[in-house]
């Protein structure tokens, strides 16, 4: 029985490796890339029926409903196997539960089951309940990272750059306060909008983020004068942390580089030796018989 446990175990460990390879590396064999391209495009039917769904022309229109309701429910369907399967092939079971993009799956398709226990007639809370979940349906969209070799970068540069953000964060955050607080005392009596610090800050961060939407404009000289020096301060004040953060991708982004040419050489290198073998064993039997 050990014997049979022991066979049974080396054979679930090789399927196990196989069908990870299958699900989470594309480039492993034409099946695996098959499989990730039906992905994408699963993702892709899911997005524009969520779109679709919440056009003005398809509401209280039973027929449409039923028809949005069935495609979801198929792509639910598709999005709930996948991620099952990844989470059972997976060879670190902790390792799956700390990816945050595995988390995003499992919104992607939570709602859904959410609303089938809800149901319609759950009340006015219930509604707003639902209203707030199907939210988290658009979460698919970022389900197309994990096919995308360059999005995977920029969400590992994103992760290495936590302290340069929050450098970013804070120095955009004082410069609100401060020039807000600065330009509030200096337009409060001009009736131009800026009836508060708050108000202020609020015109601050868009203009320091250059944005500039013109809903409030400063009136008197000195508060032109002043929103003009904002602007010169402020491509200084944010670009000096930003070069931090480009500076850690242009470093990622060789590293990665370096070894998709690594992978390369070494698959190159790999198909050239089962040539040569290849090419050996074809030659072993005219050798035997001369």
């Amino acid at each position: 029985s050990s014997g049979i446990n022991a066979e049974y175990g080396g054979f679930w460990k090789r399927f196990q490796l196989l069908l990870w390879l299958f699900l989470e590396k594309p480039q492993s064999s034409s099946g695996a890339r098959i499989w990730a391209s039906l992905n994408i495009i699963i993702i892709l039917i899911s997005v524009c029926n969520l779109i679709s769904e919440s056009m003005p022309v398809y509401r209280n229109n039973p027929r449409a409903e039923r028809i949005f309701f069935s495609i979801d429910a198929c792509c639910v369907s598709y999005f709930t196997i996948d991620i099952l399967l990844r989470f059972l092939s997976s060879p670190s079971k902790k390792k799956f539960l700390k990816e945050v993009l595995n988390w995003f799956d499992l919104l992607a398709v939570l709602p859904f089951y959410v609303e089938l226990l809800l149901g319609e007639n759950s009340g006015t809370d219930g509604m707003m309940a639902l209203r707030v979940l199907r939210l988290f349906r658009i979460t698919r969209v970022l389900k197309l990272i994990r096919h995308s070799q360059q999005m995977m970068l920029m969400l590992l540069v994103l992760r290495n750059c936590f302290s340069e953000l929050g450098i970013l964060f804070c120095t955009w955050l004082m410069g609100a306060l401060v020039f807000g607080t600065i330009m509030h005392y200096i337009e409060v009596d001009a009736n131009s909008g800026f009836d508060s610090v708050l108000y202020a800050c609020w015109w601050a961060a868009v203009t320091m983020t250059t944005v500039g939407y013109g809903d409030m404009t400063p009136q008197t000289n000195i508060g032109k004068a002043f929103g003009s020096m904002i602007l010169f301060i402020s491509m200084i004040y944010i670009a000096l942390p930003m070069t931090l953060i480009v500076s850690k991708f242009n470093t990622a982004l060789e590293d990665w580089k370096q070894q998709e040419r690594t992978q390369i050489y070494y698959k190159k290198r790999a198909n050239e030796q089962n040539q040569t073998l290849s090419e050996g064993g074809e030659d072993s039997p005219t050798t035997e018989m001369a």
